[in-house]
């Protein structure tokens, strides 16, 4: 099998090195290098501003396995939202969105998904941290609607789609299918067809399911969560027209754009944060009307 590691000269971490130049004397092992590198994240911390924030909830933790979790925990017995963050991010991506929604009454959790932030392990997957945020709510319960960037929009999607009932959601930068990250990898490793499919292969068979079914958009079709997109027409990292493709599939969604904000100084945009919160507020607003309607029928 012909074997192309890489057109241009680029520099990889050594341990990175390391695994590329084992695979490089042993061809045959090289769909597995490739499945270890490509579920590997690049661990990362709060800042000391968003360690402050943090530290104002309760920082709690609970077996998945042999991985210990990470999660903090607002619990002032409000409506519950969840704050779900991205692929090589930390649960401190999203504390921007906590002081105000704690304003609001509600009660919130955030979490670090497996080999992310606090939380241990050194790998990481869309499924697993599926299952991670499944647990989660069997600890401290389902919530009224979940808040999430990035990869964590895939995430929050692929637990509903396995049972978790959720009425609302926002996904600032939601990405459409795992496989464009497999793409984007393997063009960014300079890897050729052969270990791709390697790779895809070996990646089907430990999770027993074609990678086509990871889509946001079509997994959405099934879903009555009714949702909200943000996304900036700017985006370099996960492309405006992937969040279009989400919404345009799922029963119940709409799109707000923004521009120059590009994909992580969009949680930091005022507007942003306050158009999200309204858009969950407003999913409760239309709920107590609805009951207040059925009550005056009612004659009561």
């Amino acid at each position: 099998m012909e074997l192309e590691i890489s057109t241009n000269v680029r520099s990889f971490p050594n341990q990175v090195q390391r695994k590329l130049d084992f695979a490089k004397r042993r061809p045959e092992f090289f769909g597995a290098v490739a499945e270890n590198l490509f579920f590997t994240p690049t661990r990362s911390f709060p800042s000391r501003k968003e360690k402050d924030v943090l530290a104002t909830g309760m920082e709690k933790t609970f077996q998945m396995g042999n991985r210990e979790i990470h999660y903090w925990h607002w619990d002032q017995g409000g409506e519950l939202i969840f704050l779900i963050h991205g692929w090589n991010g930390h649960s401190g991506n999203l504390t921007r969105f906590v002081e105000p929604l704690l304003a609001g009454g509600y009660s919130i959790v955030s979490f670090d998904i497996p080999g992310h932030g606090a939380s241990q392990g050194r790998y990481s997957s869309l499924p697993l941290s599926a299952r991670a945020l499944t647990q989660l709510t069997q600890i401290i319960g389902v919530p009224y609607a979940f808040l999430t960037h990035s990869f964590g929009g895939a995430i929050a999607t692929l637990a509903m789609e396995t049972g978790l009932e959720v009425k609302r959601a926002v996904y600032i930068a939601p990405p459409l299918q795992l496989e464009d990250f497999r793409y984007e990898f393997c063009n960014y490793m300079n890897f050729d067809f052969n270990i791709m499919e390697s790779m895809r292969v070996r990646i089907e068979k430990r999770f027993n399911f074609s990678l086509k079914r990871l889509n946001t958009a079509e997994l959405g079709k099934n879903l009555n969560t009714k949702l909200l997109v943000i996304h900036d027409k700017d985006d370099t990292e996960v492309p405006y027209s992937k969040g279009e493709e989400v919404v345009k599939s799922w029963k119940s969604a709409e799109l707000i754009s923004t521009e120059g904000l590009g994909h992580k100084m969009i949680l930091r945009s005022p507007d942003v944060i306050e158009k999200a919160i309204r858009f969950i507020k407003e999913g409760l607003v239309s709920s107590d009307s609805g009951l207040l309607q059925r009550i005056s029928a009612l004659g009561v």
